[in-house]
């Protein structure tokens, strides 16, 4: 049976284009007022305006100060845009470095992901719990939530403490527990938008599944066993074609 997209003009409108046009657009600015830059000096330095401006045999009483204004600004304006142009250049690779590292790490690597899989680097569920790196695909919907630094990490059982950037130890939450309960959380939420399809889906954290032991309902996976681990999971077989593309425009609908 054919699905049809439930999702609104503006969900679909959220695409990772914005992202690059929002890079795109200050780079493609810079560069203009670049070239602008050089056809000015080419204009000041490579033809005749330079001597006609300080040409003071015509122009009456004000010719040299007229000559002197025009002078400054044939001299600056080059200048002036040149500089507006790098500083456009600049804000543009600071937004890429920016969006570069704001990508969580499975996005990141998106192109090493089994076949038929699509990697959202993050949803926001209607709670405001916000879940990373959600890949969906024949095996239903996994998640990776990345772990506190190991040097900043002291556990004793369940209890976990991070040091933070004063130095001070302060406890946390289980990282694991929590993404098994975004993972029940996402699971609800889903069940709540197609009621006659059960979704499989499973939460794991990024580390040394020596050092960090798995909880139920919670995977601990290194980042370069990532793609190998989603190949081994089991295709949910009632996920057609048609149920896996509404699966994906629900998701949308929270990023």
């Amino acid at each position: 049976m054919q699905i049809r997209s439930r999702t609104p003009a503006s969900a679909r409108a959220r695409q990772p284009g914005a992202g690059f046009t929002a890079v795109s657009a200050p780079a493609l600015a810079g560069a203009a007022w670049l070239a602008i830059a050089g056809a000015a000096a080419w204009l000041v330095f490579a033809t005749p305006l330079m001597a006609r401006l300080i040409d003071l045999g015509s122009g009456g009483p004000m010719a040299p100060v007229t000559a002197v204004l025009a002078l400054a600004a044939a001299l600056t304006a080059p200048a002036a845009f040149a500089i507006v142009g790098i500083a456009r250049l600049g804000g543009a690779a600071g937004r890429a470095r920016a969006r570069g590292n704001a990508m969580p790490p499975v996005a990141r690597r998106s192109d090493q992901l089994p076949a038929g899989c699509t990697v959202l680097p993050r949803i926001r569920l209607p709670d405001g719990r916000r879940i990373p790196d959600v890949v969906v695909g024949p095996h239903g919907i996994a998640f990776f939530e990345a772990l506190p630094p190991a040097a900043a990490v002291r556990r004793s059982g369940e209890h976990w403490e991070v040091r933070f950037a004063d130095r001070t130890w302060r406890p946390i939450e289980n990282p694991l527990a929590r993404a098994a309960r975004d993972a029940d959380r996402l699971r609800r939420h889903l069940e709540a938008q197609e009621r006659d399809f059960v979704v499989r889906v499973q939460a794991a954290v990024l580390g040394d599944p020596g050092a960090v032991g798995r909880v139920d309902g919670c995977a601990v996976v290194a980042l370069d066993d990532v793609p190998a681990w989603l190949a081994a999971l089991p295709a949910q077989r009632a996920l057609t074609p048609d149920r896996l593309a509404h699966l994906q425009e629900i998701l949308a609908e929270l990023t």
